[in-house]
């Protein structure tokens, strides 16, 4: 039987769907830990906490049961209340690499990258094999604008884990922001010897070919993937997605209804030619089919329910939104989103002024956020005192 560290580990490296996979059908404290920590970053709140409270009445694993409930604050996006008890469990438990990642984590997506620097910095310190730890130490670098920090985590990261797209994508981003354009271009292509059908790197490429002005080679690449790959998702929704790019909306939108196999990735591009010739009703189906297929990507979840608004479905609306924030505490539009769907209805005003309220204590919340978000709270105040 695995250990509650090698499933924990599994968590840590980022390799949910194994960590999943090695606790189903089991009822040992090791996997209802291992599941609750999943329910809670899939935004099942109250599932997670049956099953901590099921951990509780067994006596079992107290203090991953308190790491869990801290975990699950941030996810609702309480990081005071997050904070304060990450701080008073390292205050018994010093350099615990679990303590240190959620403290790390709540101050982050506080907006507090400064207060985040010294927990990131000492994690890779306790575990320094880590590779995902360092790529979160260098997206908080990134955050600080200290983009040599940032890339050197980076680089470590992928020493460690060379197979991560994310980290692929995020030194591509950091290089694209300083012009180093061919530098990125050699950085996907690597990863796309080592991942050939990584959708997240394929459409990277395209779009930095675009970036650069090279539409006819980022065509000429999509159409000669999809071509040697006819029957795979990824290599139809990169094709799509440049089409889309290229203003093609009716022919992105043929491609992808032509598919019989649709990865989340095809089914975005479809809802978003959907959206664009105004099919809202069938846009609408199109997103919560991508949330079907790639459960975990909060950008569909924030879609859907932004069309769902769009179409005066408030209700539906509502639980769109807070699955989307609950994959992504850190993003501050599925907050605003959430909060003008609450704003619409009296009973739940004081949620959306709260959330509203947390929003703008971020330091880093873009400006042009921070500006609806403030028209959005004047507008309830002005309603609750008419």
């Amino acid at each position: 039987m695995e250990s509650v560290m090698s499933l924990l580990e599994l968590l840590s490296r980022g390799e949910t769907e194994q960590a999943r996979a090695a606790a189903q059908g089991r009822q040992d404290p090791e996997a209802l830990l291992t599941l609750a920590r999943l329910a809670a970053a899939d935004g099942e709140w109250i599932r997670s906490e049956q099953l901590l409270q099921e951990l509780e009445s067994q006596g079992a694993l107290e203090s991953h049961v308190r790491l869990t409930r801290l975990a699950l604050l941030s996810a609702r996006g309480e990081y005071a209340r997050a904070t304060a008890g990450y701080l008073e469990l390292l205050e018994v438990m010093p350099d615990q690499p679990e303590a240190l990642y959620g403290l790390a984590s709540a101050l982050a997506y506080w907006g507090l990258y400064e207060q985040a620097l010294q927990p990131f910095l000492r994690l890779t310190q306790v575990v320094p094999e880590n590779g995902r730890f360092h790529y979160h130490l260098g997206r908080n670098w990134l955050e600080l604008e200290r983009l040599e920090e940032a890339l050197d985590c980076f680089a470590r990261s992928l020493e460690l884990d060379p197979c991560q797209p994310d980290t692929y994508l995020v030194i591509s981003r950091t290089l694209n922001l300083t012009r180093q354009y061919a530098q990125a271009q050699e950085l996907l292509e690597l990863g796309l010897q080592l991942m050939p059908d990584q959708p997240h790197l394929l459409n990277e490429l395209t779009n930095l070919h675009l970036l650069r002005g090279q539409v006819s080679q980022a065509a000429e690449r999509a159409e000669q993937v999809a071509r040697q790959l006819p029957e795979n998702p990824a290599a139809q929704a990169n094709q799509a997605n440049l089409l889309l790019a290229q203003g093609r909306v009716q022919e992105a939108l043929e491609l992808c209804q032509s598919q019989e196999k649709k990865s989340a990735s095809l089914w975005m591009v479809q809802a978003t030619a959907l959206e664009e010739l105004e099919r809202l009703d069938e846009a609408a189906q199109a997103y919560e089919c991508a949330t079907r297929s790639e459960g975990s990507d909060w950008s569909a979840w924030n879609n859907w329910g932004l069309v769902l608004l769009r179409l005066g479905r408030d209700s539906q609306a509502g639980p769109v939104l807070e699955q989307a924030m609950a994959l992504a505490p850190g993003r501050p539009e599925p907050v605003l989103n959430l909060a003008l769907c609450w704003a619409r209805e009296a009973e739940s005003a004081s949620q959306a002024r709260q959330l509203l309220e947390e929003l703008l204590t971020r330091p880093k919340l873009a400006s042009g956020l921070r500006e609806q978000a403030e028209r959005l709270l004047t507008a309830i105040a002005s309603s609750q005192t008419a």
